[in-house]
């Protein structure tokens, strides 16, 4: 599966019509199968488990729990990436937001003259629906409102039923380009937060080749004292082979402690750029529930760090 992704993404075109074939199908489908029967078949078809809805355990099977019943309109607002800045700004923390204009209802909306020189456009609800653009003077436009015409009707909550993302209307915003030193793409810090407290540190290495995200990638985990946890989540860990401690770990761990107070779940992803901090976005249904989690024990582990009494 991660070789057709890997495929798919280096072939723009392929990708967008599947993509698009992709959602029209669960947007009909939304209609006539009711969500607790979506979720049970998807979740066997993606982990080959039986979900247990009446007395779920594990991380992934509360996931869905999650997406079942809690339904506090707030994750409305956190999941649209231009109403999460006000959010953030909110909780003090506007000095980590990357500049951004809109929102659009079109491309053509857009004065591209007023963009930043690299930039990424994004559907404000959703994931994976971006459009980069490095050199503004090489932007195609007519590409782009291709992409975004299209990406405007889609119904993101109906693939994975979702419920943070139903009824959040799909805009268009656009973001400065953050760049590393050495001129690529930064990877992200992502912290798994329970009730506002972080128990889990993510980063992905080489997940990016060529500007092309892959899916073919390693990903290592951390405790808050930036001990790694010898388990994974999906992608193993890179042979002989540490990240190093950010200098600014204790802001980094403030951060998504401020951002997480008040979720039973959420993950917190952040961008660390020659040592600031930058919001990436919240998450509160990490690749849906559907990522393979070993040992057994950690499942089991993570998901007793969610606690469903209040929700």
């Amino acid at each position: 599966m991660g070789m057709v992704k890997n495929y798919l993404r280096k072939h723009e075109r392929l990708e967008f019509i599947l993509k698009k074939l992709y959602f029209g199908m669960h947007d009909k489908l939304e209609r006539f199968i009711p969500s607790p029967l979506f979720l049970q078949c998807q979740y066997f078809l993606k982990t080959g488990e039986r979900l247990n809805l009446n007395n779920p355990q594990t991380f992934n099977e509360k996931i869905q729990w999650l997406k079942l019943h809690y339904h506090d309109p707030l994750l409305n607002r956190c999941v649209d990436k231009w109403e999460v800045r006000d959010f953030v700004r909110e909780r003090g923390l506007q000095h980590i937001l990357i500049p951004a204009w809109g929102p659009f209802d079109t491309v053509d909306q857009m004065n591209a003259e007023m963009l930043p020189n690299a930039f990424i456009l994004k559907l404000t609800n959703g994931s994976s629906f971006n459009f980069i653009c490095k050199n503004r003077r090489d932007f195609n436009h007519s590409l782009a409102k291709e992409k975004f015409d299209s990406w405007m009707r889609v119904n993101f909550y109906a693939a994975r039923r979702e419920w943070a993302y139903k009824d959040v209307k799909n805009r268009i915003m656009c973001e400065q380009l953050l760049c590393t030193q050495e001129g690529g793409l930064p990877s992200d810090i992502r912290f798994f937060c329970f009730n506002g407290e972080p128990r889990v540190i993510a980063v992905d290495l080489d997940s990016v080749v060529d500007g092309v995200k892959t899916s073919n990638y390693f990903r290592h985990l951390y405790t808050c004292q930036w001990e790694p946890i010898e388990a994974t989540i999906q992608y193993p860990k890179k042979s002989n082979y540490e990240v190093e401690r950010p200098e600014n770990l204790e802001d980094l761990l403030m951060i998504a402690k401020t951002l997480s107070a008040g979720f039973p779940f959420v993950r917190v992803d952040l961008y660390n750029v020659s040592g600031k901090p930058y919001f990436g976005e919240l998450t509160f249904y990490h690749a849906s529930g559907y990522q393979k989690i070993m040992p057994v024990s950690f499942r089991i582990e993570l998901g007793n760090s969610i606690s469903l009494r209040k929700c």
